[in-house]
């Protein structure tokens, strides 16, 4: 399993189909070493959201970790499909997730591990990245969770 892809098949994750922006911007922009990526959504196979809903009211904290990880899933695919392979990125640079959370909702770093765990398996976690999650009262379309991120291809310098 030398594959960051093989990686994830192993454990048992696909990617899902390339999401479609919901807006005027792109889903992802390369500068230098630097891979940008748009807000994400917990896309699934089927290219429609795999979740709705509030974390700690309609939502279980498991169903968004299950949310953060099909975020970090989607983030994966559009990257293979900017870069043409995921074995070009060494590692996850930056990454910030905004949990659509009820009030009083405390467990939001344990929501975005869901993601983390995604990139771990994907990357290792040597390449484990800084990040920030906020709780905010709603996003768009109903969704649980979104997640952007900032991957460095080629070699890492730590």
């Amino acid at each position: 399993m030398n594959t960051p892809l093989q990686r994830l098949r192993s454990a048992g994750w696909e990617l899902p189909p390339l999401p479609t922006p919901k807006g005027l911007y792109v889903p992802a922009r390369r500068h230098g070493d630097l891979l940008h990526l748009s807000a994400h959504g917990p896309f699934g196979p089927d290219g429609g959201f795999t979740h709705r809903g509030v974390v700690g009211g309609t939502l279980t904290l498991a169903d968004g970790r299950a949310a953060a990880a099909a975020t970090a899933l989607s983030l994966l695919a559009t990257a293979a499909g900017t870069l043409g392979d995921l074995s070009a990125i060494s590692g996850t640079l930056r990454m910030t997730g905004y949990v659509n959370a009820a009030p009083g909702f405390e467990d939001h770093a344990k929501v975005l591990d869901g993601a983390s765990e995604v990139l771990d398996t994907a990357f290792g976690p040597d390449a484990r990245p800084a990040r920030s999650v906020v709780g905010v009262t709603s996003l768009p379309f109903d969704l649980p969770i979104v997640t952007e991120a900032t991957f460095v291809i080629g070699a890492d310098d730590g």
